[in-house]
């Protein structure tokens, strides 16, 4: 039935006056989204990657990025409230930021401007990779950013990793799999492999779908190093892969401020006492829906540097 009423309906656009069909398409745009129209279309056309200036530079991703990208073409920037806090906490002190779950770049290499600041960056997904490589190459150039093709676990291990087709910040990793999603082999090893690399004041930024429990067990040296962590926090996503959230309250108790906002705000930063932030993430806890959409963002900060 589904078929025939999509016969019918190609059949009654393409008899119809122009006009007619460009409104049509307009509806679908407001409708659908720009985004998703544009994938379809760059699909249909075999065009393989696209791209966006902003304050990062010209960035280039996959054709199939519905997210990342359109939202830094849309605004110019992504997400900065945390590249703010990482350049602010940073400064032009001689330092270093970890990026864990960089994507195709568009937090590190922002911080990375600062020369004085050592940027590692870690992504697993092999065509995020590729992209984050040559947007450091063509932005700051080749060498400016130590990066890595691993997830961060922890333990060593070899990994599956759910590939998102639509949402390319979206690649998961998996116990036993995500419906309707291909899956991959990638290698994992702990954040702690790369303690000797801090030097100076660090900030580590973990974004990673629902792996932040076992990115902080595989990195407590280097957590305990860190004067500013920020990172998600998506109940849904970190039961789905079998890790406690509670790994993730607990290790605020060692921080001074911490900042809670909801997931992908650009609301300006608020920092209250730990215990504060803790409170609103065991409520969280409690309510959250069984939705990757339903998660908060946390920043948080100790005014003494840590004892190196």
């Amino acid at each position: 039935m589904k078929s025939l009423a999509r016969t019918a309906i190609r059949r009654l656009v393409f008899s119809a006056p122009w006009g007619i069909r460009q409104a049509i398409l307009d509806a679908c745009i407001d409708r659908i989204g720009d985004s998703v129209v544009c994938a379809r279309l760059l699909g249909k056309m075999h065009i393989s990657e696209i791209g966006a200036d902003g304050d990062c530079g010209l960035i280039t991703s996959a054709w199939n990025d519905q997210y990342v990208l359109p939202e830094y073409a849309r605004h110019g920037t992504f997400f900065n409230t945390v590249t703010d806090a990482v350049l602010g906490f940073l400064d032009a002190q001689s330092g270093t930021y970890f990026d864990v779950g960089a994507n195709i770049g568009l937090t590190t290499i922002n911080i990375a401007r600062n020369k004085m600041t050592r940027c590692l960056a870690f992504e697993p997904e092999p065509s995020n990779f590729d992209f984050l490589l040559r947007n450091i190459a063509r932005n700051l150039g080749e060498g400016a950013v130590e990066c890595h093709q691993v997830a961060l676990f922890h333990t060593r291990s070899t990994m599956s990793l759910a590939i998102a087709t639509q949402n390319t910040g979206d690649h998961r990793l998996t116990a036993s799999g995500v419906p309707g999603r291909r899956s991959i082999d990638i290698a994992a090893v702990p954040l702690d492999d790369f303690l000797d690399r801090v030097r100076g004041p660090l900030a580590v930024k973990v974004d990673t779908q629902g792996a932040e429990p076992f990115v902080i067990a595989g990195g407590r040296a280097v957590f305990a190093r860190a004067g500013l962590v920020a990172l998600e926090f998506c109940p849904y996503l970190m039961r789905q892969l079998g890790g406690d959230p509670g790994i993730v309250i607990d290790l605020l108790a060692g921080f001074d401020r911490v900042a809670v906002l909801h997931g992908g705000s650009a609301d300006a930063l608020s920092y209250r006492p730990p215990a504060d932030a803790q409170r609103t993430l065991r409520d969280k806890l409690a309510t959250a829906a069984a939705s990757d959409a339903d998660y908060l963002d946390i920043v948080a900060i100790r005014d003494t540097a840590p004892a190196t």
